[in-house]
């Protein structure tokens, strides 16, 4: 893709700190030009990986690549990675042209080409107003603004964004993610970026790296991670509500919630008659008020919620387990006992042991 990108790879990556494993032994390729997000809990990693990434933290064991060769010992000169802060970072006796300008003076970039970035980005991000005013004169979401057009206006190979948009108000939030979008679009950086909000890493990400305690535990497109989760952690952590998740056997051909069948097991002769977690999307689960055969789930309305574009219901099944399910509309109301069918291409089984996905209903 041209010179305007660069490929990333961590190789065997540990990071400790005193005695705790913050990174463990990380195998990670980010392809040249490619949108990839990490995205977990607080404290997993995901801010160390990017700030390795960077070369501001050392890495304990393993190396970290830019277009093969090890970031210890390329000499950077702060042209090829951009990188944008959670805490702005910004240089506070500077106003905010200038804020997006040092990087650029540095570089030696013509004054006519810095303008011209300069201008634009401010155009992007709705900072054209504030160009003269000091970072203490800006509310936290505008601060927030500035880091992210000082990195925008470098046009580095990669740009590395960690927990950019956390303090910008939710209108603006939306705003200045199709913005990111679009200038990856126009420029194809390699972009690295930290979110905890899967909603976001949805939205932006090419892949999505899920981690959890320091090690990668799926990383997929945003489809794959949603419909084919490779664990039990990846399918709770991704997806509102949270996927369903219930503890069935699987009996002659059959498998079972306590003593209800729920569902007839088609061509898996392989599985083992034994306990499993199943696991279904609260959209993905049926409801009427009538069974509609022998597999039909009866379960009590405990609640509903509408909240205009869909309505959640949660419903009680009869060993007192809450599931949810999502609908367009509905003519229940609490209390209600109605009943719930399961598809098995809707539905993800996983083993109750390893709680790794056994790609049961996958469609090939």
């Amino acid at each position: 893709m041209g010179k305007s990108n660069s490929t990333i790879e961590l190789k065997q990556v540990s990071k400790k700190f005193k005695n705790s494993d913050v990174i463990n032994r990380m195998n990670l390729k980010v392809h040249a030009g490619e949108f990839l997000v990490l995205l977990g809990p607080s404290g997993c990693g995901k801010s160390t990986t990017l700030r390795m990434i960077a070369g501001l933290e050392d890495v304990t064991e393993g190396s970290v690549l830019i277009d093969g060769h090890d970031l210890q010992t390329m000499k950077n000169d702060g042209k090829a990675i951009a990188m944008v802060f959670q805490d702005y970072a910004l240089y506070p006796n500077m106003t905010v042209y200038q804020n997006l300008e040092y990087a650029l003076k540095v570089h030696k970039v013509d004054k006519q080409v810095r303008k011209q970035r300069i201008d634009q980005v401010m155009d992007t991000l709705n900072l054209a107003d504030y160009a003269d005013r000091l970072p203490s004169q800006l509310s936290g979401g505008q601060k927030q603004r500035v880091a992210v057009g000082r990195g925008m206006v470098k046009k580095s190979k990669i740009f590395l964004l960690d927990e950019p948009l956390s303090n910008i108000d939710v209108q603006l939030r939306e705003k200045a993610r199709d913005e990111l979008q679009k200038l990856h679009e126009i420029d194809q950086q390699t972009i690295v970026y930290v979110t905890h909000d899967q909603l976001e890493a949805m939205a932006l990400g090419d892949r999505i790296a899920v981690m959890n305690e320091g090690i990668i535990q799926m990383i997929d497109t945003p489809d794959n991670i949603y419909n084919q989760p490779a664990n039990l952690f990846v399918a709770r952590f991704i997806g509102t509500p949270q996927i369903n998740i219930i503890e069935v056997v699987l009996q002659n051909g059959e498998m079972y919630l306590n003593d209800h069948p729920l569902l007839k097991v088609m061509g898996h002769g392989e599985l083992a008659q034994q306990k499993y977690y199943l696991g279904i999307r609260p959209e993905n689960i049926k409801c009427s008020m009538t069974p509609k055969g022998d597999y039909s789930l009866p379960a009590k309305i405990d609640s509903i919620v509408d909240y205009g574009r869909f309505i959640q219901l949660s419903l009680k099944l009869a060993n007192g387990c809450l599931i949810k399910s999502i609908v367009n509309s509905c003519d229940f109301t609490e209390d209600d006992q109605i009943y719930i069918d399961f598809v098995e291409s809707d539905t993800v089984l996983f083993d109750h042991s390893t709680e790794k996905n056994l790609y049961w209903g996958k469609h090939e």
